[in-house]
């Protein structure tokens, strides 16, 4: 945990600062003395020693590992947490590397989510499995003094016929969902239809105006010939006329 806790030994009457983002414990002949505020500190007698603790949020990564699933499937699956130290002498005083601590309940953790689901219930849950994560470690974290912010799956890895099986089953649920838009859309346009001939056979004056409305349409144009069939009954009327 270098990244985290560093510890020097300060001779007598030498200054130093500690950073407002530390929290320093002030030990004597090895016995824990106090906690040493931000700012500058001078000590005139000997065998001390400072453990400096940064306070700041850290990356905890836990490398891709060979998990066991439900229904017997083997997933390669890396997290990655985040976490800072909550009390300082909590953690000198219970392990001496707590990150490597934490790693490993995270490791445990996983462990026991994925073995609880099948391959594909763990994959279509993949987004919610921090929050699992996290209530199964922070019990152990704060033991160790840390307070574990978030705790999220990182990547997960597939056996190659287990990948192609998925990727499979992807086209087909794909393929079936745009067959199904498109039966959908050609019912939608057939009862758009069926609405308008019954509109039309309910009411015959309006296929008499949507005629006379192409009519008009047609006879816009310049040059047009509008040629119109006759009726027996109309060329009747139009000889006893002549």
């Amino acid at each position: 945990m270098n990244n985290v806790i560093s510890t020097f030994r300060p001779s007598a009457g030498f200054s130093f600062v500690i950073q407002d983002h530390e929290t320093a414990l002030l030990f004597q002949h090895g016995r824990y003395l106090r906690v040493l505020e931000a700012g500058k500190h001078r000590l005139w007698a000997s065998g001390h020693e400072v453990k400096r603790v940064d306070n700041r949020e850290q990356m905890l990564l836990v490398q891709g590992q060979e998990l066991l699933t439900a229904d017997q499937v083997v997933l390669k699956v890396s997290a990655v947490a985040t976490f800072r130290v909550a009390d300082a002498l909590t953690m000198h005083r219970a392990t001496q590397d707590a990150a490597a601590v934490l790693y490993n309940e995270v490791q445990l953790a996983l462990r026991q989510i994925v073995a609880a689901d099948t391959a594909e219930a763990f994959l279509q849950q993949k987004a919610g499995h921090g929050a699992k994560l996290l209530e199964l470690a922070t019990d152990r974290a704060q033991s160790l003094g840390l307070k574990v912010d978030r705790i999220d799956i990182r990547d997960v890895m597939l056996p190659a016929d287990l990948k192609r099986s998925f990727m499979s089953a992807l086209q087909q649920r794909q393929e079936a969902q745009a067959g199904l838009e498109k039966a959908r859309a050609e019912t939608a346009a057939l009862r758009t239809l069926a609405n308008a001939a019954k509109l039309m056979r309910d009411n015959p004056e309006l296929l008499q105006l949507r005629y006379l409305q192409t009519l008009q349409e047609v006879g816009t144009g310049m040059g047009n010939t509008l040629v119109l069939g006759l009726t027996d009954s109309d060329k009747l009327k139009a000889t006893n006329k002549l």
